[in-house]
């Protein structure tokens, strides 16, 4: 007999014990606009179960303009890793019960010019009420800002969704006035922005990006966690900052 309020209390349970600092489902009728690639068809499932690992906040505020800091990419790709373990083992317990279930991968994308995955994991983690999207067009959530990687698996498997927060970044825009590529656009948007161009500049952020990445790469010892990362828009951002460092 189908009891989506105990599995709902058990598939989160099993993603907090297996390293998941927060975990939500999210009902995929409020993302039924949502773009989808790589062959990913929201309409093949019902539910999104995203989960949220954070990143070290020591690593975090060793970022600076001229190098992200190879402990931030070391950790970048660590929660990456962590979160496709997660994922994995969240879809075959779905599995285990008989339903179809498809991890979404923490970070691969699918279309590099446009710098784009198989589906929006901050989509799915706002809509399951884990955090909202800042001015940044991250996921914030409330208590560890923008300092998260993201995870997320789909299935029909029968949960009790979520509800998605408030917007909570008010008229702060340190991440915009800090952006080093300028890329982010500030936008009055109360939950979401009606497109990704409304609030940000994907090419001037990959340039830069994909400059430390490179960075990295020529390194020997470093190469191994080159990443395209830079990190000064999750720094500046209050939310998140005062909580014990990892």
């Amino acid at each position: 007999m189908k009891n989506p309020i105990k599995d709902t209390e058990e598939i989160l349970s099993l993603a907090r014990s297996s390293g998941a600092a927060v975990a939500g489902v999210a009902d995929l009728l409020l993302l039924k606009d949502l773009p989808t690639f790589g062959g990913v068809l929201l309409k093949d499932f019902r539910y999104a179960i995203s989960v949220a690992v954070p990143l070290p906040n020591i690593a975090v505020e060793r970022i600076s303009l001229e190098d992200p800091g190879i402990l931030y990419a070391h950790a970048y790709h660590s929660a990456n890793a962590l979160i496709d373990s997660i994922t994995l083992k969240l879809s075959g317990w779905i599995a285990e019960k008989g339903f179809s279930t498809l991890v979404i991968p923490a970070s691969l994308r699918v279309d590099i010019l446009k710098e784009l995955g198989h589906a929006s994991h901050k989509a799915f983690a706002c809509a399951a009420g884990v955090g909202w999207i800042g001015r940044n067009g991250l996921l914030v959530n409330p208590v560890y800002g923008p300092r998260v990687r993201l995870g997320t698996v789909l299935t029909d498997m029968p949960l009790k969704p979520g509800k998605p927060l408030k917007n909570q970044c008010g008229k702060c825009r340190l991440c915009v006035d800090s952006c080093p590529s300028g890329a982010l656009k500030y936008s009055e948007f109360e939950s979401y922005p009606s497109s990704r161009e409304e609030i940000f500049e994907h090419q001037k952020c990959a340039t830069r990006l994909n400059k430390f990445k490179e960075m990295f790469a020529q390194k020997p010892y470093q190469a191994a966690y080159a990443a395209p990362v830079c990190g000064i828009c999750i720094k500046v951002c209050p939310v998140g900052r005062s909580r014990p460092s990892l």
